[in-house]
């Protein structure tokens, strides 16, 4: 392909990937989410005290938050930003936006590496325009997602490390760059802190067989990765590291253990008995439930994840007719010998694990870090279908742009006109003219006790955050406030119920 014709579809894909990411982004989503003014709020009280709303100075492995201990790199992201555009919708969600847009481009250098170098330029093309209209990179790219973030410094750290592998020069530029950014990514989001160091692993023993002769290099970027990590590692056991887990994994579903306990006294506790039916088989059979859910075609296909915030709900995580595109593409990467694909399938299945730990699957956001994995294949099978057909090949490849069109402008009609009608509540639309008219009742009646019900969920933040209270006032009542783990329940003459 001649390199100005490369650049400018390379410039238009880009461009639209950030029409769609960026266009309306204060209004759709409706309001900002819950988890959305938290980041904003402790980001804006680091940028004015250097604390966060508790009065912890300078968090590094997780901020405190509503007591779901958030990791912290996200915040800290954000201070420019707030800094910059005020403590506003934009702020909080343009870190988000920026990181799908480096997940376009990302994907498509990343397939580079696995496709000979004839194909190179089409299918980078290919699987940046895929992932530019992707409904599910779409969604997690036009709100304040931590796991947007995540992604984007795994997919960057895998691709840097890949284009040392593939170099023959010696350039530790590169494989230190990625080792910082794998390590960066278990400060943005939970999950990562499982998929980035077995990510490195397997990046690593892919080194070793390639590179033989230059295996010490790795002795000093591995140092780095434990030095820059080694909070998280002192604080394993903490609350920083363990509370979320904790509140979402199956292994707090005390039903397993008690369908254990009833299952072995119904076999009179017999040794077989106790060895099939014990707490451990039990939670690895869920386990495998939840692993193989992300694979259903309602999920896939048809609705997506079943938190309206995660999906439209009219979609699903991936276009309908890309079921076909997914099967051929898993196809191909084997029987085409596609380079590193045992690494592929390696980050797809530790992608998985973390979501299949936890309750409430199939869960695109938790598995968003596969993301790559996904558009690959699906890359993959599209040039298979072109190939099948090659004396077709040009107005084959016509119709399934056409098809893509229709299907994201169905996407784009749902998610710009309709979905923020049906689904404001899952946004906490109003809270921002409800928060305003407290603060003038507030201001008002200052002797007078308010009460504000928390039935919308975290007043009290929503109050800070749209009201821009100074976070000094805050910490100054944080010693003495009632609270709900870290959530506010009273705050000067507010009372939050």
């Amino acid at each position: 392909m001649k390199k100005h014709f490369f650049l400018v579809i390379f410039t238009l894909i880009v461009a639209l990937g950030v029409g769609l990411r960026l266009y309306g982004i204060t209004e759709f989503p409706p309001s900002p989410y819950w988890e959305e003014v938290a980041l904003g709020y402790d980001a804006y009280s680091i940028l004015e005290t250097g604390k966060d709303h508790h009065g912890n100075s300078f968090p590094v492995v997780a901020f405190e938050s509503f007591g779901d201990w958030k990791p912290s790199l996200y915040f800290y992201i954000l201070v420019p930003f707030i800094k910059f555009f005020g403590l506003t919708t934009l702020a909080i969600r343009l870190p988000a936006v920026l990181s799908g847009i480096s997940i376009v481009i990302g994907i498509g250098v990343l397939i580079r590496y696995l496709v000979k170098e004839k194909d190179r330029d089409k299918m980078q093309l290919m699987a940046m325009a895929i992932t530019a209209i992707s409904p599910w990179a779409i969604q997690f790219s036009r709100a304040g997602w931590e796991v947007n973030l995540a992604t984007a410094l795994i997919l960057w750290g895998v691709v840097l490390f890949t284009k040392e592998l593939e170099s023959n020069k010696n350039k530790p530029i590169f494989l230190f760059s990625s080792i910082i950014l794998l390590s960066l990514s278990m400060y943005s989001y939970h999950s990562a802190r499982v998929v980035a160091p077995l990510l490195g692993a397997g990046l690593a023993l892919i080194w070793i067989q390639k590179k033989q002769k230059r295996i010490t290099q790795l002795i000093i970027p591995t140092l780095v990765a434990l030095i820059l990590v080694s909070p998280i590692i002192i604080s394993l056991g903490k609350n920083q590291t363990t509370q979320r887990f904790a509140e979402t994994s199956i292994f707090s579903d005390l039903t397993i253990i008690e369908e254990s306990n009833l299952r072995k006294e119904q076999v009179n506790n017999s040794f077989l008995g106790k060895v099939i039916y014990h707490r451990y088989v039990l939670f690895g059979k869920e386990v495998l439930i939840n692993f193989f859910n992300h694979f259903q075609g309602d999920f896939l296909f048809i609705s997506g994840d079943k938190n309206p915030r995660h999906s439209i709900q009219y979609m699903g995580t991936f276009y309908h007719f890309e079921a076909a595109f997914l099967i051929l593409g898993a196809y191909a990467l084997f029987s085409r010998k596609i380079k590193y694909r045992w690494f592929l399938l390696w980050w797809l299945v530790i992608g998985l694990i973390p979501a299949s730990l936890s309750k409430n699957t199939p869960h695109a956001l938790r598995i968003l870090p596969t993301l790559p994995i996904w558009i690959v294949i699906i890359s993959l099978g599209i040039r298979e279908i072109l190939e099948m057909f090659g004396g077709y090949k040009k107005t084959l490849a016509v119709l399934i742009a056409l098809i893509y069109l229709g299907e994201l402008s169905m996407f784009w009609r749902f998610y710009y006109k309709i979905y923020p009608q049906i689904y404001a509540n899952e946004w906490q639309y109003g809270y921002q003219e409800k928060i305003l008219e407290i603060e003038a009742l507030r201001l008002q009646n200052p002797d007078q006790i308010i009460n504000v019900s928390r039935k919308d969920g975290r007043p009290a933040m929503y109050y800070w955050f749209y009201t821009k209270t100074d976070p000094r006032e805050v910490q100054l009542e944080n010693k003495t406030a009632k609270k709900d783990q870290g959530e506010f329940l009273e705050f000067k003459n507010l009372r939050f119920e």
